[in-house]
C-alpha cells in the first residue's frame, strides 16, 4: 500500500520491531528473577547480585521503551506527512469534473481527522500487537517450564478474552464506518454553513441551517453512542475474565505449592506471568476501535488517492508553444456534454491573433464551458481545438496554461503578503515591476493606504473588497502579460467608475494580446474587434457592435434591456 511507503520506512518497521521484541524480552525476564529472589530470601544472605540484575532489566527496559516510543512516533508523523503529499498531489493531478465529484468538507477532512485517525491506529496497533504478540510467545515458553498445567489453564482463559473482545468488534465493525462518514458528512456541512455564512444570513436561513445541523449531529450521536458503548463493553469483559484467572491461578498455585510441585517463588512468578499474560490480549482488544477506526479513514482516503485520472493529460509532453507576443485561436467541430445530454455541438470559431472577441448570451448559454475548454479543465469529446494551428491536446498542458491569463468574476486571494499575491504567476517579479502591475491596474491607490501596503498580510479575502479582490487578480495579469487574455466577467464585482478605468487598463493590456472577454455589461465590450452570440452552446450571431445592433437580432434585444436605444 502506497500510503505506508516512503524513505526509510521498512527501516523504521525494522527498528520498531527490534525494540518491541526487546522489551517483551525484559519484561518476561524479571519476573523469573523475583520468584528466585523469594525462594532465596531466608536461604541465601548474598542476595544483592538478584537486586543488580533487577535493575538493570529496568534500566535497559526503560531504555528500549524511550527508543520503541522514539521510532513509532517517528514513524507515524512521517505516515501522516506522506498521505498529506499523496493527497495533496492527487488532488494537484486530478481533472476538476473528477474532483468536482467530492465535497470540499471531506477533503478537507482527509488532511485533518482521517489522517490522525490513520496515526493513532497505527500507533496503537504496532505497540500493543507487536509486543504483546511477543510477550505472550516468551511468557508462554518460560510458564510451560515453570508448571504446564496452570499454563494450559491460563491459555484457555486468555483464548475466553479475545473470543469475547472479537464478538464484540465483530458487531461493533460496520458502526465505526457509518460514524465515520457521518463526521465527515457533518463536518462537510459545517464548512459549507461557515463559507455560505453571509447567504445564510441574508436569505434568514439560520434556523432551517440550525435544524438541519441539529438533525446531522444528532444522528452522529446515536451512532458514535452506540459505537462507543458496544466497543467499551470489550476492556470490562476482558478484564473480569482475567481477575478471574488471577484467583483461579492463585488458588490452584497454593494447591500445588501444598504438594510440592511449585514453590512460593514459583507462585509469585506465576501470578507476575498471569498478568503480562493477560495484558497483551486486553491492549490488543482495547485498541481495535482505534484500528477500526483508522481503517475506515483508510478506505476513505484511498477511495480518493485510486479516482482515475485520465491519461489524456499530456504533462509529460515536451511540446510547447512558440514564444509570441499573441496566438490564433480555433474551435473546429467541437462537441462536449456534461452529462450524457449533449451540450456543444459541432462548434466551430476561428479568432485570429491579436484580436479581441466577446462572447455573450444568456446565463447557461456556455459561455464560460468555452473558455474552460480551452484550458482543459473539460476535456471535448469531438473535435478539436487549435492554438496556432496546433492541437492542444498535443502541448504539454502547463505550457499551453501558463499563455492563458484568467480574470475570473469568481475571485480568488491567497494566504501572503499583496506582493506575493500580485506575484502569483511570476514569483521572481521585481518590487519594481509589481508597483507598476499595480499601478495599470488602478490597484495601487488602495494598497498604499493598507497598513503596511505592499507587505500586508492578507490571511482570507474578507479583509478586503471584492472590488479590490479583483483589481489585485487584474494586476496580476498586468504582470504576466500573457498572448492569450481571458476576461470572464472581469469587472462584475467593481463600480462603475473604476470599471472605466479598468476599461482603459484592459485596452492597454490586449492591444498585443488575443482577448476574449465575456460580460454581460454589454458596454465593457463595444471596442471589441467582433462580438460572438451563443444560445444553447451554439453560435447565433457574429459581427461588430454596430453590425449586430443595425441586424436587430438576439444581441439587439440583449443590448435593448440593457440600453435606451
Amino acid at each position: 500500500m502506497k500510503l505506508l511507503k516512503f524513505k526509510f520506512s521498512k527501516l523504521y518497521i525494522f527498528l520498531i520491531t527490534i525494540f518491541s521484541i526487546i522489551s517483551a524480552a525484559l519484561s518476561i525476564s524479571y519476573p523469573v528473577i523475583i520468584g528466585n529472589l523469594i525462594d532465596e530470601i531466608g536461604i541465601n544472605n548474598n542476595l544483592i547480585n538478584y537486586f543488580i540484575v533487577l535493575a538493570m532489566i529496568f534500566i535497559l527496559l526503560f531504555i528500549s521503551n524511550l527508543l520503541l516510543n522514539y521510532f513509532l512516533n517517528s514513524y507515524t508523523s512521517k505516515l501522516s506527512k506522506n498521505i498529506r503529499m499523496i493527497l495533496f498531489n492527487k488532488i494537484n493531478n486530478l481533472p476538476i469534473p473528477a474532483l468536482e465529484k467530492f465535497e470540499t468538507g471531506d477533503i478537507i477532512n482527509m488532511f485533518s481527522i482521517d489522517i490522525e485517525n490513520i496515526a493513532n491506529g497505527t500507533i496503537q496497533s504496532i505497540s500493543k500487537i507487536i509486543s504483546g504478540l511477543f510477550t505472550i510467545i516468551f511468557a508462554t515458553y518460560i510458564m510451560v517450564t515453570l508448571n504446564i498445567s496452570l499454563t494450559i489453564i491460563l491459555i484457555i482463559l486468555s483464548l475466553l478474552m479475545f473470543v469475547i473482545s472479537k464478538y464484540i468488534v465483530a458487531h461493533t465493525n460496520n458502526m465505526f464506518s457509518k460514524r465515520a462518514n457521518l463526521l465527515a458528512n457533518l463536518n462537510a456541512y459545517t464548512d459549507e454553513f461557515i463559507s455560505g455564512k453571509k447567504t445564510f444570513d441574508n436569505f434568514n436561513y439560520d434556523e432551517i441551517a440550525s435544524n438541519t445541523f441539529n438533525k446531522k449531529n444528532s444522528e452522529l450521536y446515536k451512532f458514535g453512542y452506540k459505537t462507543q458503548f458496544y466497543s467499551s463493553l470489550t476492556n470490562p469483559s476482558t478484564r473480569f475474565v482475567s481477575n478471574i484467572s488471577y484467583i483461579i491461578i492463585a488458588m490452584l498455585g497454593i494447591i500445588f505449592c501444598k504438594n510440592g510441585s511449585l514453590t512460593i517463588g514459583n507462585i509469585s512468578t506465576f501470578l507476575i506471568y498471569t498478568n503480562l499474560f493477560t495484558r497483551p490480549f486486553n491492549e490488543i482488544t482495547s485498541v481495535f476501535s482505534e484500528i477500526q477506526t483508522a481503517i475506515a479513514s483508510s478506505k476513505r482516503i484511498l477511495n480518493f488517492i485510486n479516482t482515475a485520472t485520465p491519461t489524456t493529460l499530456p504533462l509529460l509532453s515536451n511540446k510547447k508553444l512558440e514564444v509570441k507576443p499573441n496566438y490564433s485561436i480555433e474551435f473546429k467541430d467541437v462537441a462536449f456534454s456534461y452529462t450524457d445530454k449533449p451540450f456543444i455541438k459541432n462548434f466551430n470559431l476561428y479568432i485570429p491573433s491579436g484580436k479581441s472577441i466577446a462572447i455573450v448570451g444568456k446565463t447557461g448559454s456556455g459561455k464560460t464551458t468555452i473558455i474552460n475548454l480551452l484550458n482543459r479543465f473539460y476535456e471535448i469529446n469531438n473535435g478539436e481545438i487549435l492554438i496556432d494551428n496546433t492541437n492542444i491536446n498535443d502541448l504539454n498542458i502547463n505550457d499551453l496554461r501558463k499563455n492563458i491569463g484568467m480574470v475570473l468574476q469568481d475571485t480568488k486571494i491567497f494566504q501572503g503578503t499583496i506582493k506575493e499575491n500580485i506575484a502569483y504567476g511570476k514569483p521572481n517579479a521585481s518590487i519594481e515591476e509589481i508597483k507598476q502591475a499595480a499601478k495599470l491596474a488602478f490597484a495601487n491607490s488602495f494598497i498604499e493606504k493598507l497598513p503596511n501596503g505592499y507587505d500586508t498580510y492578507i490571511s482570507n479575502s474578507d479583509m478586503l473588497s471584492e472590488g479590490e479582490v479583483q483589481l489585485l487578480n487584474i494586476a496580476r495579469i498586468m504582470l504576466i502579460k500573457p498572448p492569450i487574455l481571458i476576461l470572464d466577467e472581469a469587472t462584475s464585482n467593481i463600480d462603475l467608475l473604476t470599471e472605466e478605468m479598468i476599461k482603459k487598463a484592459i485596452l492597454k493590456l490586449t492591444e498585443n494580446s488575443t482577448s476574449i472577454i465575456i460580460a454581460h455589461r454589454l458596454s465593457t465590450i463595444r471596442n471589441c474587434d467582433f462580438i460572438v452570440f451563443i444560445e444553447n452552446g451554439n453560435i447565433v450571431e457574429v459581427g461588430t457592435h454596430d453590425e449586430l445592433i443595425y441586424k436587430k437580432g438576439a444581441y439587439y434585444n440583449m443590448y435593448k434591456s440593457q440600453f435606451n436605444i
